[in-house]
């Protein structure tokens, strides 16, 4: 035995990602620690799960449409003269700071007000011990249909237990347009997410979006005048798997 003191998820993560030395370091703990060691061993699990989800797309040869795109850009760069590109390029800086300055002002992302209130409804509740949640799980469909009601839209909780997280209930909130509601789920180490949901409407639909806040990240979307944000404290390719899962199972309603 090390002696090693027990780490938490954060620490662990960032020797997961580290050199060498941070890799011996996070396998010395493990040695002492079987709850770490249990960790680590589902980490590698959804690792492999997304290698093989997304990998054959990685692979797919590049489209001869999309060379020709590159290639005509590449000759538009090299016709313009190099003075005008590092003007170019300093307004670019300019723009991106301008931008930078303006995102720190609204919030984490560009979701700007979902995204505020998913992530303030998920630091509120996720370490709330008595009272997570209004409504438990245990209600089954009575808590689908009290959602509903309250959000003015039909919405079902997705079924993550394939990523590892069941579900412990939901609650409403007062939301930008009326009622929003949280879901809350959690996994065998103890470890929390919410689902937020609320009313969108005239919103264009989009794709995810990633956004982040200290140690909590998130995604989020529009579709069907309904805004989502999944929001945790997980890593990121974990918490995309999962929205992936609650985007599928929303859209199929």
């Amino acid at each position: 035995m090390s002696g090693t003191n027990p780490i938490d998820d954060d620490t662990a993560m960032r020797l997961r990602h580290g050199g060498q030395a941070a890799h011996a370091k996070l396998a010395a703990h493990a040695q002492d620690d079987p709850e770490l060691s249990e960790t680590l061993a589902h980490w590698d699990l959804q690792d492999a799960a997304l290698r093989a989800l997304y990998n054959p797309v990685a692979e797919e040869p590049v489209p001869a449409r999309h060379k020709d795109v590159l290639r005509d850009a590449e000759a538009f760069r090299r016709s313009i003269p190099r003075f005008a590109r590092m003007a170019a390029a300093v307004a670019l800086l300019a723009l991106g700071g301008a931008a930078g300055w303006i995102g720190a002002q609204i919030g984490p992302s560009a979701g700007g007000e979902l995204v505020q209130e998913a992530f303030r409804a998920y630091a509120t509740y996720s370490i709330d011990v008595a009272h997570p949640v209004e409504v438990s799980a245990a209600n089954g469909a009575g808590l689908t249909a009290w959602l509903s009601n309250r959000l003015g839209h039909p919405i079902s909780p997705p079924d993550l237990g394939g990523r590892g997280f069941h579900l412990l209930g939901g609650r409403v909130l007062p939301g930008m347009n009326g009622a929003a509601v949280l879901m809350m789920y959690e996994d065998h180490l103890g470890r929390r997410i919410t689902l937020y949901v609320a009313r969108q409407p005239g919103q264009p639909e989009s794709a995810f979006h990633f956004a982040e806040h200290d140690a909590t990240q998130g995604f989020w979307w529009v579709d069907d005048d309904l805004g989502c944000a999944i929001a945790g404290n997980l890593p990121r390719d974990t918490l995309h798997s999962i929205a992936i899962s609650a985007y599928d199972q929303i859209t199929a309603t």
